[in-house]
């Protein structure tokens, strides 16, 4: 019988010595994949899966361009394992970035990226490069004015999503095997998002967005959308009176039958519009920043049901 109770009780004290770490201990142990825009926080979870942490330094709310970092959040970036970057989207974030030694991935020049407003822009997203009139200067910048949005172009995320695999499969062997397994899942969601993006606006009254800010070039060149923003790039500046006539203008022209517009943004402009062209206000979310769902399918999947309201879609 005593042997039977000291049995016991060693086994009793091998089970507690072997499960004294803590889940936040455990993370700490594992490879920290720091990032600052919520799609690609999305993307390296889904590929990650329990074989890394992903700290996502998204905002909740208000400007994400203008992300101010808190020490913690320099703290994080500069003991990351790995950093996955979009240039250009987030100013103190790419700052931040350059002052590390961490392995980093920016992934914006490697998608096939559009240029954004600053250079001569044919409400598409695409650009002229010899507009007349454009400086050297100008011509030099591109890579300050591309456009950081490829996310909302399934296929480019699906680019995004095997670089973003082939880096995070160095970090361990676990990692190695989970990405493989995971990544083949993670596409065929987003080739199915890519589906139903055709189906839907295959057949539509107007293929005019009317939007907040140019955040919707990629999906525009990806489904054969014109886009027409109220601001550029930065969805904080203020269109002048000369612009939003341009915009009614426009549209009646093109004769829109919704404007969109974002949870975030201002509605007075949105509203103005929507009065002068007698129609509905939709929104339209970027997925700039952290969505209560979480999960960047659901947003995708939304949007494209406002895009085939706001449209006319079938």
């Amino acid at each position: 019988m005593k042997k039977l109770i000291s049995l016991f009780s060693l086994i009793v004290i091998l089970v507690g010595c072997s499960s004294t770490e803590t889940p936040e201990q455990v993370k700490e142990e594992l490879p920290q994949i720091v990032t600052g825009a919520f799609p690609i926080a999305w993307l390296s979870s889904q590929l990650a899966g329990d074989c890394a942490v992903v700290n996502d330094l998204t905002p909740a709310g208000g400007d994400v361009h203008d992300l101010e970092l808190t020490p913690a959040q320099t703290a994080a970036i500069i003991d990351a394992d790995l950093i996955i970057s979009v240039s250009g989207f987030q100013i103190s974030f790419d700052d931040a970035v350059a002052n590390t030694t961490a392995d980093v991935l920016d992934l914006l020049p490697l998608i096939d990226p559009i240029l954004g407003e600053t250079h001569s822009h044919n409400h598409s997203g695409e650009t002229d490069h010899d507009h007349e009139g454009e400086t050297d200067h100008e011509k030099s910048s591109g890579e300050e004015s591309l456009d950081p949005h490829f996310w909302l172009d399934p296929n480019r995320a699906i680019t995004a999503a095997n670089l973003i695999k082939e880096v995070i499969n160095t970090l361990s062997d676990d990692c190695a095997t989970e990405t493989s397994d995971n990544y083949q899942s993670l596409v065929q969601n987003l080739t199915q998002i890519d589906v139903d993006y055709r189906d839907e606006l295959s057949q539509c009254q107007s293929k005019t967005m009317v939007v907040s800010h140019e955040a919707f070039g990629y999906l525009a060149k990806a489904y054969d959308l014109e886009q027409i923003a109220v601001a550029g790039l930065d969805p904080e500046s203020e269109p002048s009176a000369a612009r939003i006539s341009e915009i009614i203008a426009i549209a009646k022209e093109k004769k829109v039958s919704a404007v969109f517009t974002e949870d975030n943004a201002n509605p007075a402009v949105a509203d103005i519009l929507a009065k002068e062209l007698k129609v509905g206000v939709l929104v339209l979310n970027p997925i700039e920043l952290k969505p209560a769902s979480l999960d960047y399918l659901t947003e995708m999947q939304q949007n494209l049901l406002n895009l085939s309201q706001g449209l006319g879609c079938r």
